[in-house]
């Protein structure tokens, strides 16, 4: 299957479970969703761009898919786990 399948179907689970967390008033998880969807569309436009052969914008947007998936992982520890 296309990576880029993958990606866009965790953009709509992630859209999905974000919605719910929010419908549920859970906003400590529909935070988390939503730094796990940035973080997925980052990854897919660093992909469209380093097809395009834009190789500079496509280390900037997986940099910035970086520092959101940091951030998701303390959301996650200070969410969850603590």
């Amino acid at each position: 299957m296309n990576i880029k399948w993958l990606i866009g179907i965790g953009i709509l689970i992630g859209v999905a479970c974000a919605g719910a967390s929010v419908y549920q008033m859970n906003m400590n998880m529909a935070l988390l969703s939503i730094i796990g969807v940035f973080t997925l569309t980052n990854a897919m436009r660093a992909q469209a761009f380093k097809d395009q052969n834009l190789l500079k914008e496509a280390r900037w947007m997986n940099m910035i898919a970086l520092c959101f998936l940091v951030l998701f992982f303390i959301v996650f520890v200070v969410t969850v786990i603590l």
